[in-house]
C-alpha cells in the first residue's frame, strides 16, 4: 500500500513539473509578443479647413435674380466698318465707341532685310461709320482712355536708328489727342521696351512699365502728361488694376521654386542638406499680385499663383479673374480659335484677401473669361464651349445666370467700365482654311447693351 502511494505521489509531482513548465513558457511567449507589438496608432486628426475658402456670402441674391428675369431681350447690333482684319480692339469706358487697328502698309522681307508693317488707329460708333484717328506706324498698342475724354496711344513713325526701316527697334512717342484724333500732340518719348499701361491720379499721369537692367520685373514709372516729369513708383512687371485712392494692383515675376531633393542617408546618418541657390525669376514664370499703397510706399502680397492666372476686375471688396484649370488641357477642344491662340482652359478665380480665395467652374467642359463688374449685380463673364459661347452673370452669392448666347464665330469679347455694354468680333473664315483667325481673317465688330 505504501508503494502504491509513493507511485501515485511521484506521478503527481511529475505532472506538476510539466504544468509549471508549460505555464512558464506561456508567460515568456506572451511577454515576447507584448514587446514586439506596435503601439496603437493615434486617432486621425480632422482635416483643417482649406486656406483657399472664401469669406461667408449670402445664400441668395434676390435683387439680382429679379433684375435678370426682368431683362429685355436685347439683340446684338453690328457696326458699319470697311471689310478687313481688325486688331487690338477695345471699347471706351462708356461703351459708346469701338477702337481698333488696321494694317495700312506692308513691306515684305527682301535681300536679308526684315519686313515691316504699318498700322492706323480707327474708331466707330453706333451713330456713324468708322473714322481714322491717327497713323501709328509700327505701333499697335491699345489706347488708354482719360477721364477728360482724350486718349493716349503710342506712335512709332520715324526711323530713329537710321536702319532704313520703321519697326520695333525704333523709339516710340507717347501721343495724346481727342477721341476723334483732333488736337494731336506728343507727350514724351518712350525708350526701348517701355509700355504705357494705365492712367493714374485722375488722368494727370500715365503709368509706364519699364524693363529692368538686372531683373525681369523692372519699374513702374509715372509720367506727368503736362510737364513730362518722370518718377519711379514701384518695382513691378505690370499694373493689373488701378484701385481706389490711387492704390495699384501690381504684378511681379516670381521665380519657380526648385524641386526638393530627397534626404540622403549613409551609415553615419542623414547627410548634410545641399545648398540650393534661389533662382532668378524669368519671363516664363508666374506673376505675383501685390497691392501698392502710394501714401507710404507699402507693398502687401495678395496672391502667389502656382498656375497661369489673370486678375481682371474688382468689386464688392473682392478681386475676380481667371486661372488655368489644367496645364494638360490648355485649349478648348473643338474651338479652332482657342487651339490656335493657345487660350487657357480657365476657371473663375475669386480672391477676397490674401487668406481667402477660391475658384468656380460651373461646367468642366467650358472655359471662362471674366469681362467686368456690374455694380450691385456681380461679375460679367463669358462661358466658351466648342459650339459657341454664352454671356453669364455671377451674382454676389456666386450663383450663375445666363444673359445671352453667341455663335462660334464670336470672339474677342470686351466690356465697358460699368459692364452694361459688351463688344466682340464676328470672324469670317476668309481664307477658307477651316480656322477662325482674328489676326488674319476679316471680322466685323458687334455690341450688345444690357438694359
Amino acid at each position: 500500500m505504501s508503494r502504491w502511494r509513493e507511485f501515485v505521489a511521484s506521478i503527481v509531482r511529475a505532472d506538476l513539473r510539466v504544468l509549471f513548465a508549460c505555464v512558464l513558457a506561456s508567460v515568456c511567449v506572451v511577454a515576447a509578443l507584448a514587446q514586439d507589438e506596435m503601439p496603437p496608432e493615434p486617432e486621425p486628426e480632422q482635416p483643417a479647413e482649406p486656406k483657399g475658402s472664401l469669406q461667408p456670402r449670402p445664400d441668395e441674391d434676390p435683387q439680382t435674380i429679379a433684375w435678370v428675369k426682368a431683362l429685355a431681350g436685347a439683340r446684338p447690333q453690328s457696326l458699319s466698318v470697311a471689310e478687313g482684319v481688325l486688331l487690338r480692339h477695345c471699347l471706351t469706358p462708356e461703351g459708346d465707341r469701338f477702337y481698333y487697328y488696321r494694317e495700312t502698309a506692308r513691306v515684305e522681307a527682301k535681300d536679308d532685310k526684315p519686313g515691316t508693317v504699318s498700322y492706323a488707329l480707327f474708331c466707330v460708333g453706333s451713330d456713324k461709320s468708322e473714322s481714322k484717328v491717327a497713323d501709328t506706324g509700327a505701333a499697335a498698342l491699345p489706347p488708354i482712355f482719360l477721364a477728360d475724354g482724350r486718349i493716349l496711344f503710342v506712335s512709332r513713325r520715324h526711323d530713329l536708328n537710321d536702319d532704313a526701316l520703321v519697326d520695333e527697334l525704333d523709339d516710340a512717342a507717347l501721343m495724346v489727342s481727342n477721341r476723334d484724333g483732333g488736337n494731336l500732340r506728343s507727350v514724351a518719348s518712350l525708350g526701348a521696351g517701355e509700355v504705357p499701361v494705365a492712367a493714374w491720379r485722375e488722368g494727370r499721369e500715365v503709368l509706364i512699365a519699364t524693363p529692368g537692367d538686372d531683373e525681369v520685373s523692372g519699374w513702374i514709372v509715372s509720367l506727368n502728361i503736362v510737364t513730362g516729369k518722370r518718377e519711379n513708383v514701384v518695382q513691378a512687371f505690370n499694373v493689373a488694376l488701378v484701385l481706389a485712392d490711387d492704390r495699384l494692383l501690381i504684378e511681379r515675376m516670381q521665380a519657380t521654386e526648385p524641386p526638393k531633393k530627397p534626404m540622403r542617408w549613409d551609415r553615419r546618418g542623414p547627410a548634410a542638406p545641399e545648398e540650393v541657390e534661389t533662382p532668378e525669376p524669368g519671363l516664363l514664370d508666374h506673376v505675383e499680385y501685390l497691392v501698392y499703397e502710394p501714401k507710404d510706399g507699402n507693398v502687401v502680397s495678395l496672391f502667389r499663383p502656382s498656375r497661369k492666372s489673370r486678375i481682371v476686375v474688382t468689386g464688392d471688396n473682392s478681386y475676380f479673374g481667371v486661372q488655368e484649370r489644367d496645364v494638360s488641357q490648355s485649349a478648348v477642344r473643338g474651338n479652332p480659335y482657342s487651339q490656335r491662340q493657345g487660350a487657357l482652359n480657365a476657371e473663375i478665380l475669386i480672391i477676397d484677401d490674401a487668406e481667402h480665395r477660391d475658384t468656380r467652374s460651373p461646367a468642366a467642359r467650358y472655359s471662362y473669361e471674366v469681362l467686368g463688374w456690374i455694380e450691385g449685380r456681380g461679375a460679367l463673364l463669358v462661358e466658351r464651349g466648342n459650339l459657341g459661347s454664352r454671356l453669364m452673370l455671377m451674382d454676389r452669392a456666386l450663383k450663375f445666370h445666363r444673359l445671352a448666347e453667341f455663335d462660334l464665330v464670336a470672339t474677342g469679347y470686351c466690356a465697358s467700365r460699368d459692364g452694361l455694354t459688351v463688344g466682340w468680333l464676328e470672324v469670317e473664315d476668309t481664307d477658307k482654311n477651316g480656322l477662325l483667325e482674328p489676326w488674319a481673317d476679316k471680322s466685323r465688330p458687334h455690341y450688345l447693351k444690357i438694359e
